[in-house]
């Protein structure tokens, strides 16, 4: 067995040297030190930019790339943006590889200075472009109890992301999740305990700042502690210096000490570190209206809550720059939040935001206008040049960093070799199967008989795709061919519920599996488990079946019901994670993680459950 893994972790090392995945192009580790070269170009491109160029490098630009033709309003759109506003940079949200990749190059060719090309991926390529799979979340990467495989993870996702222009990774989220009720952070944070989320994000950064990727922990000073999310509120985490010292703000020192490029701010409140009131809930333009990520606010209007983190000095300059001493990019969450924008408009939030330390401004609802409001403030010495131009030094010593200076351009040729290569793949599974942690097997259905069950699969899920759990029935299945299926969400009517209920009376199965398809999403508001999710357990538990509950997503699961027999936590909805449980629940591997977070009153931090694998 030792020999296996020996060579397993040979093979992937091999796969993520630069060398052997991209032959041609190799990249310079982010961290390196600048040559007198590399000074010599931040010093003479700065002293080069007029005062409106460098307030443009200030900003980051976003896209949604399928496929654009040059004619295209998108692509002029973006253009504007990279040739008449100068913007640093271009964030990348859901899209595809090879038009991405395509695009990038013609984003640099237009570009007076290179550009930092960013997307969010923590969980792998497949959390922004559609042809790449999902990875396991960060949760499950913690479950597996070693962080070699989060550096695995940072190299691959760099390399990956490298070869289709991508140069900077808005991963890995540092939040300490000590909240249950979380319900953007949730499995995208490394877990509960702050030693250990620092850890494994430090092996990412490490990981991945080596393969030639800027990285940015996220999102300061610490968005674990909330039930709201930021997306359609502002947050409250009214905690002491004293706590975010002793918790929150423990990974982000570990990220810091690992040379991480860049820090993303988080918009929340918190009053007993910046007191200076929020502006009052706006009114919203019908142009802003549509910029914005949120339709409705999730607190009351009247609410009078404290400067946001993004646009408090106390926070940015005071807790980040001053006392953690971090030198790099401290670039903003997207600013089209509510945690921003239902108080200030593009202009407001971009000033209040320089003059709170930050470097970069991310996705503003509307950028002429914020760039506007910048150069107004500059103006009347509200914002000096020199403050504009520690910034814009940090940025092109980011951009040095990365060798953009000297190739700026991806092979296009490259691409399909790199991206998806089926050994980052394998790397990928590999995760996602010593991350499963069985919490409880009462009844010991664990595993299950291959080819002498009767298997019934129940899935619940509020997501608006019925077909979710469809790669786990199809791996079910393929060890079982008369497994039945049925799948229920939040809409159910009562009719439905009993007839389910009928057949599975009848069925008479010899295991019963319950998948949960509930997971934290952006804008959602609640991880909680929906009532047609809670009826349909209890009626299933006090059937007394011989029951597994699987969570395909949110780990807190158990909480809502704590008397089913049996859960196995997956942590991940995407296939990647499916097919893992369902090679567990026939024995065909081991489950050996163990919980990166507690459930209170039921179980502690690191429980886990072992069962081996079967032999044949």
């Amino acid at each position: 067995m030792k020999l296996k893994i020996l060579a397993f972790l040979f093979i992937v090392a091999f796969a993520l040297s630069p060398s052997a995945a991209t032959q041609t192009n190799t990249y310079l580790p982010f961290d390196r030190k600048l040559s007198k070269k590399d000074e010599d170009w931040v010093r003479k491109t700065l002293k080069s930019l007029t005062l409106d160029e460098k307030i443009g490098q200030m900003f980051l630009a976003d896209a949604n790339v399928v496929f654009w033709n040059r004619e295209s309003e998108e692509f002029k759109k973006l253009q504007h943006h990279i040739v008449n506003n100068k913007v640093g940079g271009v964030l990348v949200f859901r899209s595809e590889v090879l038009p991405t990749a395509l695009s990038a190059n013609r984003w640099q060719e237009l570009a007076k200075v290179p550009l930092l090309i960013a997307s969010d991926l923590e969980m792998g390529l497949g959390m922004r472009f559609d042809d790449t799979p999902w990875w396991a979340p960060n949760m499950a990467v913690a479950a597996t109890g070693d962080v070699k495989w989060a550096r695995l993870q940072g190299e691959a996702t760099a390399l990956q992301a490298r070869a289709m222009g991508v140069n900077w990774l808005f991963a890995p989220t540092s939040d300490v999740n000590n909240n249950p009720n979380n319900p953007v952070i949730n499995v995208r944070s490394f877990g509960e305990d702050p030693a250990t989320v620092a850890g494994f994000a430090k092996a990412f950064i490490e990981g991945a700042q080596t393969a030639g990727a800027m990285t940015c922990a996220k999102h300061f000073p610490g968005h674990g502690d909330t039930a709201t999310d930021s997306h359609i509120g502002l947050p409250v985490v009214d905690v002491s210096r004293e706590r975010l010292l002793s918790l929150e703000l423990i990974p982000f020192r570990a990220a810091i000490e690992a040379r991480v490029g860049g820090v993303m701010s988080a918009h929340i409140a918190l009053p007993q570190i910046e007191t200076e009131l929020a502006a009052s809930v706006r009114q919203l333009s019908e142009h802003e209206a549509a910029a914005t990520e949120f339709r409705s606010l999730t607190e009351s209007s009247a609410a009078r809550v404290t400067l946001p983190g993004t646009l408090s000095p106390k926070i940015m300059t005071g807790l980040l720059r001053e006392d953690l001493k971090f030198n790099g990019v401290i670039v903003t969450d997207a600013m089209n939040m509510a945690g921003i924008s239902a108080r200030y408009t593009a202009a407001e939030a971009a000033v209040k935001a320089i003059k709170a330390g930050v470097d970069l401004i991310e996705k503003s609802p509307d950028i002429d206008a914020a760039i506007a409001g910048v150069k107004d403030a500059v103006a009347k010495g509200e914002i000096t040049e020199a403050r504009i131009n520690a910034s814009v030094e940090r940025l092109l010593r980011a951009k040095a960093a990365l060798n953009l200076h000297r190739q700026k351009l991806v092979d296009l040729n490259e691409v399909d070799r790199v991206v998806n290569n089926p050994r980052f793949m394998d790397l990928a599974e590999h995760i996602a199967e010593r991350s499963l942690t069985l919490v409880r097997d009462e009844q010991k259905v664990l595993p299950i008989n291959a080819a002498g069950s009767k298997v019934f699969n129940l899935t619940f899920t509020d997501e608006d795709d019925r077909f979710i759990t469809k790669p786990f029935v199809d791996e079910l299945r393929k060890r079982n061919e008369t497994v039945e299926h049925f799948t229920l969400d939040a809409r159910a009517t009562e009719a439905e519920i009993s007839r389910l209920l009928a057949k599975l009376d009848s069925s008479n199965p010899t295991a019963v599996i319950y998948s949960v398809a509930v997971r934290a999403r952006s804008g959602k508001g609640s991880v909680a488990l929906p009532p047609v999710g809670k009826r349909l357990a209890d009626e299933l538990i006090k059937r007394r079946l011989p029951l597994v509950v699987i969570s395909f997503g949110n780990p807190y699961l158990p909480l809502a019901i704590p008397d089913s027999p049996s859960y196995l936590l997956a942590y991940g909805l995407y296939p990647v994670s499916q097919r893992a449980a369902a090679k567990a629940l026939f024995g065909e591997i081991e489950i050996a993680g163990k919980l990166p977070v507690s459930l209170p009153g039921l179980y502690p931090l690191g429980h886990g459950v072992k069962v081996e694998k079967q032999s044949r």
